[in-house]
């Protein structure tokens, strides 16, 4: 059985040159902070020799379109490029000197979505989307040169209604007995094993088997903060409301973080914390440990980890 060793969730707009001219000189600062935090989490990350990382993001209306608003979406296929954009935002321009693939974890991917089926989820899926900011900013802030392991990006519907509960993203991943995970049956499970007639120290292809893997996670965004979602409020925070929020993953209560409504979500600037949500019922009971929590009057800035021990 496949476990996840690390889990960790942050802010995705990490460019101290964009905080820096929208919050002035402290908005550098924190930022800097922020991304200091970021990459010593990148490094007790890659001491575990995690066979994937699975990031959980939102899409900005930008891989996607209305022709299409995936509730939860999981990227398959072997490679995934990052988005390239002719006006891009400063935010996004930032990504240009990033790689411009990254290779995926195919098996673990394609694994996602037949046990999220069996499981009741109807996850959609996309060959072709490509990764921006809040996928890739940070992913190259928690590695810098070291390698970067296969990727299974999961799009989570952050911005338009009617989205996901947080209790639905909550159930999206489960914690199995004896260590075991699963994000809707995430890694792998015997009865799949023996479905297909493999034992589970299986390896094909230099790819580690179901039933081996070792996962990584991390999910991206916020924490409170009001993009074009609401132009009136541009500029505005709740850390009130992100201070319960620390307060109760702190705290490993999560039921509380369940019965979030979207509403509240909303109002509060926090829409991106259903990202935050599919990472919390992977690692439940765990309790959150705050590396870095900084206050702007554009965003509030979180590097967040949790301890699996």
């Amino acid at each position: 059985m496949g476990r996840i060793v690390f889990a960790a969730a942050m802010s995705h707009v990490l460019d101290p040159d964009y905080y820096e001219r929208v919050c002035g000189a402290v908005g550098r600062r924190k930022t800097d902070e922020a991304m200091a935090a970021i990459v010593a989490m990148g490094e007790r990350f890659s001491a575990t020799g995690a066979d994937a990382l699975v990031v959980v993001a939102d899409d900005h209306l930008n891989a996607f379109s209305f022709n299409c608003v995936p509730a939860i979406c999981v990227r398959i296929g072997r490679d995934v490029p990052r988005m390239r954009q002719d006006h891009a935002e400063a935010f996004d321009a930032v990504l240009e000197h990033m790689p411009i693939s990254y290779p995926l974890h195919e098996a673990l991917a394609n694994a996602i979505l037949e046990q999220g089926t069996a499981a009741g989820f109807d996850l959609a899926l996309s060959w072709e989307a490509p990764v921006d900011h809040a996928f890739l900013a940070p992913v190259n802030t928690m590695h810098g040169t070291r390698p970067i392991p296969p990727l299974v990006p999961i799009w989570i519907n952050c911005f338009v209604a009617p989205q996901p509960t947080a209790r639905r993203c909550f159930a999206a991943v489960k914690i199995e007995p004896a260590g075991g995970v699963r994000v809707a049956a995430l890694v792998a499970e015997d009865a799949w094993l023996d479905a297909h007639g493999l034992p589970s120290s299986t390896r094909a292809n230099g790819v580690v088997a179901r039933g081996d893997w070792n996962v990584g996670i991390i999910a991206t965004g916020g924490l409170s903060h009001f993009p074009e979602l609401s132009v009136a409020r541009i500029g505005d925070t709740d850390s009130v409301f992100d201070g319960r929020l620390i307060h109760w993953m702190e705290r490993g209560e999560h039921e509380p973080l369940q019965a979030l409504s979207g509403d509240e979500l909303h109002k509060s600037g926090s829409h991106e914390f259903l990202n935050w949500m599919v990472l919390l019922g992977a690692v439940s009971p765990a309790r959150a440990e705050v590396r870095y929590f900084g206050e702007l009057p554009r965003i509030n800035l979180a590097a967040v980890e949790w301890n699996l021990a």
